[in-house]
Order: structure tokens, then sequence, then C-alpha cells
């Protein structure tokens, strides 16, 4: 049974590490598919600050492994 905040149809990246019981940044790279970046745990961490913006091709990672659930827009509404 799916929780109510399960539910939400977007949330942001951090709202969805802790969701999903993450704890880690390189396991947040792990589960969205960047981990052989050259440093995926910096990366996400970039991501998660807003200092930096994924890319196109780590929007649609993202997207996937979220299962819809953070959205470019989600990046940008932070």
């Amino acid at each position: 049974m799916l929780s109510c905040i399960e539910t939400i149809a977007n949330m942001t990246l951090q709202e969805w590490k802790t969701l999903k019981n993450i704890n880690t940044l390189s396991e947040l790279a792990n589960k969205i598919g960047v981990n052989t970046s050259k440093n995926p745990a910096r990366l996400v961490q970039r991501w998660l600050d807003g200092s930096s913006y994924p890319r196109k091709h780590h929007l649609d990672m993202i997207l996937k492994a979220t299962n819809g659930k953070v959205t470019a827009n989600d990046f940008f509404t932070q």
C-alpha cells in the first residue's frame, strides 16, 4: 500500500532521497545510475544544493529511477 507521500505526483530529489531512506550520496548516485561518473557523490550533491543542474541524459535517468516523481521542473522550483 502506498503512503500518502508516495502518491504525490512531483517532489524534489532530496524529498525522494528521504522517502526512500537513502542515507548517502553514493547510494543515491547508484540508485539513479550515475555511479560511473568521475565523482558521483559530488555530482548529486551539486544537484541537491542547487549549484548545478542535471544534464538532459541525467534528467532522463532521474525520471526513470524515481518512476516520474522527480522531473526537470522540480530542479527549478526548489
